[in-house]
């Protein structure tokens, strides 16, 4: 029985120390027009650069929202990084939050102006500026500090 608690112990603190060191936030990269659109060459040519911005911690778990502009930038990092896109539901960035501060190592989350935004405020607690529809250099980086977070507003600076 002693046994038992201390498992339960030290099961209970590693999950309640667990969290990201640090979390990536990135809108898509420019897009074409229409429903579910590609990413323009611009865009590619961005998503391709997105990797020189990623500290190289490990492990590094990669998310994406189910869309094609979403999906081919984060296919760019997924393949500098090797690692799988894994598919987020961006209807509930409550639960999802939850999910990622679950975890450990660099969290690299790609998705819209408005979820990137949300998920920002989530992780720090702190109100964050709307990104507008046509502003794609902007990102978040979100690293740990004790218990919280510290939420740098960056800008690309890709030639």
């Amino acid at each position: 029985m002693r046994h038992l608690v201390g498992f339960l112990m030290l099961f209970c603190t590693s999950f309640a120390h667990a969290a990201p060191d640090s979390i990536y936030l990135f809108r898509h990269s420019e897009k074409e027009k229409g429903n579910n659109p590609h990413l323009t060459e611009a865009g590619k040519h961005r998503a391709d650069q997105l990797s020189s911005l990623i500290e190289n911690n490990k492990p590094v778990a990669l998310f994406s929202t189910n869309y094609n502009r979403t999906i081919e930038t984060a296919n760019a990092l997924a393949k500098d990084l090797g690692v799988e896109v894994q598919v987020y539901n961006p209807r509930d960035l409550a639960q999802f939050s939850e999910q990622v501060l679950t975890m450990n190592g660099t969290i690299i989350i790609v998705g819209h102006s408005n979820t990137s935004v949300e998920l920002a405020a989530l992780f720090s607690e702190l109100k964050v500026d709307k990104m507008h529809e046509s502003e794609f250099s902007r990102y978040f980086l979100l690293q740990r500090t004790g218990q919280n977070f510290h939420l740098s507003d960056l800008k690309m600076n890709f030639d």
